[in-house]
């Protein structure tokens, strides 16, 4: 009993022993590195950051990536430790890189009133900007007509969007053009004689899968309003590419 007794004794002091030893040791090479300032990487992209990191012997850890609309993609927003601080060779700096500004889809506001064109807007992360007023045979009164930025093109998120409302029908005496698009070119003659325009060109475009004569662009587009000079001019589908003179 006494010889285990013993036996059990040298382990515990030579484990003792090696613990001490292990944690000098240790301890021995942490301070042996040498001391490092951090440098500033706030504003630097992360190729640049590698490099003044490890000219220095230290690392770099990318913690995460956020929206940041005035700070441009790629470029580090917030570093850890901070600049100036001291740390040892070998350790990491953790930074956070922009990926730019949050962009937003603009949604189609076309025949919505302004107030669900806000909330529709305001839902998407963006907002109602400046509003302009004309009349319109096609829109009703009080509803959007168009839009700047269009439908489905990027804005920076709390981007605004300017639109235009309809007037609703325009009073006596005031002419806007009708839209023709996708109709017989005849109906933009009938039209152009009763009201007295003058019909420049009727300009031919090539194009098999619209059916012939069928009106495929216009100049004023629709519900322009025609002044004195009243002049129209139209683009149709034909079989060949002749133009044909009005």
């Amino acid at each position: 009993m006494r010889k285990i007794f013993w036996w059990v004794l040298w382990l515990i002091i030579g484990g003792i022993a090696f613990a001490v030893g292990l944690n000098r040791l240790i301890d021995a090479l942490i301070h042996s590195k040498k001391d490092r300032i951090v440098p500033k990487l706030i504003g630097i992209n992360i190729a640049d950051s590698l490099d003044v990191l490890s000219s220095i012997n230290l690392y770099l850890k990318k913690g995460g990536e956020e929206f940041n609309s005035d700070v441009p993609a790629g470029l580090i927003i917030s570093q850890s430790p901070v600049a100036g601080s001291v740390i040892k060779e070998g350790k990491a700096v953790n930074v956070v890189v922009s990926v730019g500004g949050e962009v937003i889809f603009v949604p189609d506001l076309a025949n919505q009133t302004v107030r669900s064109g806000q909330l529709i807007l305001r839902k998407n992360g963006l907002d109602l900007g400046e509003q302009d007023e004309k009349y319109s045979t096609v829109i009703e009164k009080g509803k959007i007509i168009s839009q700047n930025p269009n439908p489905r093109t990027s804005l920076a998120k709390n981007g605004l969007v300017n639109i235009v409302v309809s007037l609703g029908t325009p009073p006596e005496g005031v002419l806007l053009m009708p839209d023709f698009l996708g109709k017989n070119i005849t109906e933009a003659e009938s039209w152009a004689q009763q009201f007295g325009v003058q019909i420049k060109n009727v300009n031919s475009v090539k194009d098999p899968a619209i059916v012939e004569n069928t009106v495929v662009k216009q100049m004023p587009e629709s519900d322009i309003v025609l002044g004195e000079n009243k002049t129209a001019e139209f683009w149709i589908a034909v079989r060949n590419t002749e133009q044909t003179q009005k």
